[in-house]
């Protein structure tokens, strides 16, 4: 643990906090005896004091908690205090992961703030619109958010979920047809992500991946799969398989690339060209 670094990201935060933003700060430090002045010898400050943090947690002022975080003292705290400090904070993203480094020497497994369906559409509509092929995005639940013309006439149409549309679940149950290597390249392949996504995100998956697993479930077929020997996760980026073009109504190779807009950890933004088998 770096405890230095700990204490700059947390200090640097707590500093550029304003107590007028935590309303309930007065009614806390009444109940806690504490005076109304602020700070040493009543000099009034105007962030929040360590003891006033762990206040804003549910702690008694005089406790330390969040003293000894700051300080570097806790050397494996418990995630639900971490992410309740980084909220009272108002830590950005990037300041979120790199407290994590300095903690645990790995980046956050989940965002702070994950990213609404909203900020993705608002951020990544205009770069899909201006692709010359098939693009779209989707969400952490593969929920398409924003797609282009040239991915309509693909899928002919745009799916509104391409996790369903994949596993051929409602309302997409005749969506295997386009798929001739279904069993080798698209069932197993979307099972192994839908598992991996629910495991990555933990208590924060999407509602929709939950049911989606409920149904994958209820499936003989996709259940045995599901609960067979995946392989480990599979990303999209480079994938090559077999599609039926839906505006033509003929089979060729799909190759996609695919990246994480930074902003949204569960994202997927997907560019795909499509080739006639025949040539």
């Amino acid at each position: 643990m770096d405890s230095e670094r700990v204490g700059q990201i947390l200090g640097n935060a707590r500093e550029r906090t304003d107590t007028a933003h935590y309303p309930e700060l007065p009614e806390l430090r009444h109940k806690a005896g504490l005076a109304a002045e602020r700070g040493p010898g009543g000099r009034r400050l105007r962030c929040l004091s360590q003891a006033e943090v762990s206040l804003l947690l549910g702690y008694e002022p005089g406790g330390g908690v969040y003293a000894r975080l700051e300080r570097g003292q806790i050397a494996n705290p418990d995630p639900v205090l971490l992410r309740r400090v980084a909220t009272i904070l108002n830590l950005r993203e990037h300041q979120w992961h790199d407290l994590h480094l300095s903690l645990f020497g790995h980046r956050a497994p989940v965002p702070l703030r994950p990213a609404t369906s909203l900020d993705l559409y608002e951020k990544w509509d205009w770069v899909i619109q201006s692709q010359r092929h098939a693009a779209y995005v989707s969400d952490g639940a593969w929920n398409v958010l924003t797609y282009n013309v040239a991915a309509n006439a693909l899928f002919h149409p745009m799916p509104k979920n391409i996790m369903r549309w994949m596993l051929s679940l409602p309302p997409h149950q005749d969506s295997r047809a386009a798929m001739p290597d279904w069993a080798e390249n698209w069932g197993p392949v979307a099972l192994s992500q839908l598992a991996a996504a629910l495991r990555e995100q933990e208590n924060e998956a999407h509602e929709e991946l939950r049911q989606i697993e409920l149904e994958v479930l209820g499936n003989p077929e996709l259940k045995a799969m599901y609960e067979s020997r995946l392989d480990s996760y599979i990303h999209p980026d480079g994938s090559r398989r077999l599609i039926v073009h839906g505006a033509r109504q003929e089979v060729g190779v799909m190759n996609a690339a695919a990246a994480t807009p930074m902003g949204a950890t569960h994202g997927r933004f997907i560019v795909m060209t499509w080739t006639p088998l025949a040539r």
